[in-house]
């Protein structure tokens, strides 16, 4: 784990919660980093945000040219709020964010996560910091989403939604819903025992989950994600969704983190077929899951080329 720096004697963690601290994971892609970069830097709060972005140390002698070209990069972009933290060695990603998450939320109570492939819109740390304070001490809501999936019938939603289900791409949360992951993913194999819990994990059979979390527990992948998905689950709690995405992931290729034959599906089913969200969205007036919108996503992902394609070879 790479530690945070030191704050300055005089200052206090709580005299930066106007805004919360961003954490900006990289690793080799310097092909998209500028561009993830300049989006995020059109946000009106970044110049007054946190920010601190983990640099994964290279795999393989490989990615070494890669990971010291991001960090010269990183140096030249670098701005007075950027806090750079350079990994001696490979963490890998899910270590990355599990560690960093932990740490940020231990200091300043909650957090705001980005990925190296992620375009923002310039409204989107407005949309996260202003849910982070509407939820801040309401336990049933573990997550912010920057991200929303795509449907006709979803394009018509006029304000936020609350999902009993999490998302990766782009995200944000508490001390006090992060102090709830479990990374030992206690009581995984009911999974196999009780088929009722498990399509309700798989969202009602349309994406695989459960086997997900099975390969993580045996050791077959590395994923946080699927991690924290368990967590909120067990919990029973909700993610905050925008009515349109604030994000777009600009895809997996050969120097992504977990590349691989499903890459060209993920571009795919990540095309920007709808405008992505100007503006801040109202929040919901009911505290409870959305039941129809939720119903309407799960259509969306089953209908999606990833979800049929994971279906048909069984994983």
């Amino acid at each position: 784990m790479t530690p945070l720096p030191p704050l300055a004697a005089n200052v206090r963690p709580e005299d930066s919660l106007a805004l919360a601290p961003v954490a900006l994971f990289v690793y080799r892609r310097t092909d998209l980093l500028d561009q993830v970069l300049d989006a995020l830097q059109a946000c009106p709060e970044f110049e007054t945000s946190p920010v601190f972005v983990f640099s994964d140390g290279p795999k393989s002698p490989a990615a070494e040219a890669d990971v010291k070209a991001v960090r010269r990069l990183l140096q030249r972009r670098r701005r007075t709020n950027m806090h750079i933290l350079e990994a001696a060695s490979n963490q890998g990603l899910a270590s990355s964010i599990i560690g960093g998450v932990s740490q940020l939320t231990e200091r300043y109570g909650r957090v705001i996560v980005l990925e190296d492939d992620l375009i923002v819109t310039p409204s989107t740390l407005t949309w996260f910091n202003a849910a982070l304070r509407s939820y801040d001490s309401d336990d049933r809501v573990m997550q912010v989403s920057g991200y929303m999936f795509d449907s006709p019938a979803l394009r018509r939603l006029h304000s936020g939604v609350l999902l009993p289900m999490t998302t990766s791409w782009g995200w944000a949360t508490w001390k006090r819903a992060w102090d709830r992951f479990d990374p030992q993913a206690t009581g995984w194999q009911a999974l196999s025992a009780q088929p009722d819990l498990r399509r309700r994990f798989d969202l009602g059979n349309c994406y695989p989950y459960s086997k997900m979390l099975e390969r993580q527990m045996r050791g077959e992948i590395d994923s946080w994600a699927i991690r924290w998905y368990w967590s909120v689950f067990q919990a029973e709690g909700l993610c905050l969704f925008p009515p349109r995405s604030h994000v777009k992931n600009l895809g997996q290729d050969a120097a992504a983190t977990h590349p691989g034959a499903l890459a060209w599906l993920r571009r795919f089913a990540n095309r920007a077929r709808s405008p992505l969200q100007t503006g801040v969205a109202p929040f919901p007036t009911e505290m409870a899951a959305d039941l129809t919108a939720f119903r309407q996503v799960t259509a969306a992902i089953d209908r999606s080329p990833v979800a049929r394609l994971l279906r048909f070879l069984g994983s």
